[in-house]
């Protein structure tokens, strides 16, 4: 029994009840429910971008400003927007670009050396030239290049208002494409005048002279050196008058009695500068330019009698 007392029993240690859970009330629920929501959208949305672009919460440099908000400049005097009224369009630039240079008479404007009109109600300075011009003076002063292509139909508009505007690099380049575009078109209206000069044989063929009032008038015109120089031409007495009228009152003076009055519709070999001061190249030149072209030439004789003719001819289209 001794034994039996001495014998100790160990006891199972006694677990502390575990505190009951508080409960939380709907609105504070709601709000961790929210929260675990968010967090669970944020952790989403980092995984899908690039690792080397997210940036830690620990990270030093961290701007915690929302992305995809453009930074402001500081705006200076000559960055600050300007808006022009052009003869009723409105632009907008900056003093940067209106001054490009300084020279000019645009830049003078808005440097205070010449006055320029206010608009004070909607805040516009005002210039009362072309609108749609100034549109190309603004693309040369922001890129230094020609603002406009060959095709460009009011060249001499926009020359005109380089000029006012007084942008000597513009004035050139505008002069340069105009010269070019010039060339071009004589080129053009030579290569055209070749083709026009071989008339078709079959209408040449099949012309009817009774139709005298359609068809082709002709001029033939005759040089040699005598006396210096000696110019006489042939043709239709009407077109003779018509190119150089200085002439039709010798004409009208002299209408018998004289080699060159054949008939009344014709006079052959008229001396034209026997009554007016111009020399055969003169006399080529204003044939040319009345629409004749020259059709054949030749010339002959011996040393001291030289002499070559021409004959002119150009499509007439009667009214």
């Amino acid at each position: 029994m001794a034994a039996r007392g001495a014998e100790t029993r160990s006891l199972p240690a006694k677990v502390s009840p575990v505190p009951p859970r508080p409960s939380l009330s709907p609105s504070a629920a709601a709000v961790l429910e929210s929260a675990a929501a968010y967090a669970d959208r944020l952790a989403l949305a980092r995984s899908w971008m690039d690792p080397n672009l997210v940036m830690s919460s620990t990270d030093s440099n961290f701007n915690h400003k929302i992305g995809g908000i453009p930074c402001v400049a500081a705006t200076s005097r000559y960055t600050a927007p300007v808006h022009i009224d052009v003869g009723g369009t409105i632009y907008t630039s900056s003093l940067e670009t209106l001054t490009k240079h300084p020279d000019s008479r645009l830049a003078r404007m808005f440097n205070g050396s010449i006055p320029i009109v206010l608009d004070t109600l909607k805040q516009h300075y005002f210039i009362d030239r072309d609108g749609k011009s100034f549109r190309h003076i603004l693309n040369f002063l922001r890129t230094n290049t020609l603002p406009v292509s060959e095709e460009f139909r009011e060249l001499d508009l926009l020359l005109e208002e380089a000029r006012f505007y007084d942008i000597p690099p513009l004035v050139k380049m505008l002069e340069s494409l105009k010269k070019e575009k010039h060339r071009k078109k004589q080129s053009n209206n030579c290569h055209s005048n070749s083709n026009d000069n071989h008339y078709d044989d079959r209408r040449t063929t099949n012309y009817d002279d009774k139709n005298n009032d359609m068809g082709f008038q002709c001029l033939a015109l005759n040089v040699s050196p005598d006396l210096g120089e000696r110019i006489t031409i042939s043709g239709e007495r009407s077109v003779v008058e018509e190119v150089f009228p200085e002439i039709s009152q010798a004409l009208m003076d002299a209408r018998s009695g004289v080699a060159w009055n054949t008939d009344s519709k014709h006079v052959i070999r008229f001396p034209l500068n026997g009554y007016c001061k111009l020399n055969s190249l003169q006399t080529i030149t204003r044939l040319l330019n009345n629409g004749f072209k020259i059709m054949a030439s030749n010339g002959g004789g011996v040393e001291g009698q030289q002499f070559s003719e021409y004959l002119f001819v150009r499509k007439h289209f009667p009214i």
